[in-house]
């Protein structure tokens, strides 16, 4: 973790006062841009319901960090109330990082990574051994430990490994082993302890909240974009849906997406105007019956007029508080204003070059358009070409797993279809997403806009009336009562059309983390977000920047593991 930086875990989490002290003690302790990070573990079964209330009212507990919390705690709480996982909140401009872990207090501590400076140990319920085993895995040499509530009787005090742990004068506990740790503790690719250059090649979604996220720890970020502006590829989406996605905890999805929605409406909420950039509410989502769907000749999904008259009965329909619209390039101005953060347009690179320990991003005269010791991909499909034009020497850095990786994404093409949302009765209050999604009224300099879409295809051939078609006939899927008046629009000349070209790996996850399992350089991928880019874009930056500097991670390590670049070292294929 970087120096100055500051991590606490505090095992009973409460109300967050534990938390709302820290902060406020940070604000004077810390220099900027330091980071305070605070894991905070609490059962999902015992949200309290003074927690979104009103501000905890023990400590520091009043003012505007109390407010925060409180709104970022009660967001959680909208609609069925928060699931297990784990949840990142940042806090004060990106500087306060909570991450939030819902559950059994076993499972939590198992799947952490992490190493903290101080641990608050709580005592609300019986520790039992197997827990205690897991406190040191989470520990460093000169770690602290203090009892939650303060000092305590020796014999309610669960028996902490002596040779571990040993006594303080005020009555706190240093992690000492008598031992050398083992360097499997360590990771296993290249740390960074302090901030240095990094370059960032592609400045859609993926690469504006990665060079905003590194820049809040001190980083100096130069973005290089091929094309004449940021976001010219899938991010020049007018506006989309973020939503959290699947229905079981068994799917990873269902975890990874409310972890991803979270972070993001946080970000949004600190850095965008809601009503004008974005806004929350929910969706609803429309099921309908697959035998409603059918294909035409190209592939495309259509309606039958049958299953058009059917959808009001057959369809089933939920509110899904876990959704938001936005507009991404709005997010990626804002991210590329961030101090620290240097944004270079027509910067065509060429090819890769890795010598003295340091990344150097070449154009077509062999000529360094920017050089760092850090470098990380997020220029989706184009990241294959690089790659595969890298000198000798930097190709052999990437691993046969990265390699692999590359060579299995694929591009996926979709579109968008908007038109005046004034001329439209009857629109719905909310988006509507189910296959595909349409969003009622966004704002923007020609009035309140609808947008419908988006399309996964395998080729772009489709004519401009035939991407139009088929996003009126997803909307009609979602929205019968409509079909009659966007037709009307189409026929009229009113609508306008985007499209795009999607990154989508072999899994349909993104690959996220080192592109190499040597410890001694520092190439870096943040790409193949898929259909799900303005979801998860946010949180694989955290995902990114955390395991670069040694940070808590915001996931669970099972699903952390599901977005590494690696995942497919040792398969067959």
């Amino acid at each position: 973790m970087a120096a100055g930086a500051t991590c606490i875990l505090d095992t009973a989490f409460g109300v967050g006062a534990g938390f709302l002290r820290a902060w406020q003690d940070s604000a004077d302790i810390l220099p900027r841009p330091a980071q305070l990070h605070y894991v905070g573990l609490m059962e999902s079964g015992d949200w309290p319901l003074a927690i979104t209330a009103r501000p905890p009212a023990t400590g520091a507990a009043s003012g505007p960090q109390a407010l925060a919390l409180s709104q970022a705690l009660g967001a959680l709480s909208i609609g069925k109330g928060p699931s297990p996982g784990f949840y990142r909140l940042p806090f004060d401009q990106g500087r306060v990082l909570l991450t939030l872990c819902l559950g059994q207090r076993d499972t939590s501590l198992a799947q952490l990574v992490m190493q903290a400076d101080h641990i608050v140990f709580g005592m609300d319920q019986a520790w039992t051994a197997a827990e205690l085993h897991r406190l040191p895995a989470l520990a460093r040499r000169g770690s602290t430990l203090a009892y939650a509530g303060g000092a305590r009787q020796d014999a309610d005090r669960p028996a902490l490994d002596a040779a571990l742990w040993k006594p303080r004068g005020d009555g706190t506990l240093v992690f000492d082993p008598a031992w050398a740790l083992r360097s499997s503790r360590t990771a296993p690719v290249r740390v960074f302890e302090k901030p240095g250059h990094c370059t960032v090649i592609g400045a859609g979604i993926s690469g504006a909240l990665v060079a905003h996220t590194l820049a809040l720890r001190g980083w100096q970020v130069t973005v290089l974009e091929q094309q004449a502006s940021p976001a010219a590829g899938a991010s020049g989406l007018p506006a989309g849906l973020v939503s959290a996605s699947g229905n079981s905890p068994a799917d990873p999805l269902y975890g990874l997406t409310r972890s991803a929605y979270h972070l993001a409406r946080q970000i949004l909420h600190s850095m965008l105007v809601q009503g004008e950039d974005w806004d929350e509410g929910g969706a609803m989502r429309v099921y309908a019956p697959d035998a409603q769907r059918r294909k035409t000749s190209n592939g495309r999904v259509a309606l039958s007029a049958d299953a058009a008259r059917l959808a009001n009965t057959n369809a089933r329909s939920e509110w899904r508080a876990e959704a938001l619209w936005l507009k991404p390039q709005a997010l990626i101005r804002a991210c590329l204003s961030t101090p620290g953060v240097r944004l270079h347009c027509e910067a065509a690179v060429q090819r890769l070059h890795f010598e003295n320990a340091k990344w150097h991003a070449l154009d077509a005269r062999s000529q360094p358009i920017a050089s760092s010791e850090l470098l990380v991909l997020c220029n989706a499909m184009d990241a294959v070409r690089l790659l595969s034009k890298a000198d000798a020497v930097a190709a052999d850095l990437s691993s046969i797993a990265a390699r692999r990786a590359l060579t299995q994404l694929h591009p996926l093409y979709g579109s968008n279809s908007s038109g005046p949302s004034r001329d439209l009765p009857g629109k719905p209050a909310l988006p509507v997403q189910g296959h595909g999604h349409f969003l009622p009224a966004v704002p923007g300099t020609q009035g309140l806009q609808w947008l419908a879409g988006a399309g996964f295809e395998a080729d772009e051939s489709g004519s401009e009336a035939d991407c139009h078609q088929a996003n009126l006939a997803r909307a009609a899927q979602l929205l019968p009562d409509l079909t009659g008046a966007l037709q009307a629009q189409y026929k009229a000349g009113h609508l306008s059309l985007w499209r795009g070209q999607r990154c989508v790996s072999h899994d349909r996850l993104p690959l996220v983390g080192p592109a190499t399992t040597n410890a001694e350089n520092g190439l870096w991928m943040c790409l193949a977000m898929g259909a799900r880019g303005l979801t998860f874009a946010a949180l694989c930056a955290q995902l990114l920047t955390a395991r670069l500097m040694a940070e808590p991670l915001p996931l669970p390590k099972r699903l952390a593991r599901l977005l590494d670049v690696q995942r497919l070292q040792g398969r067959d294929s």
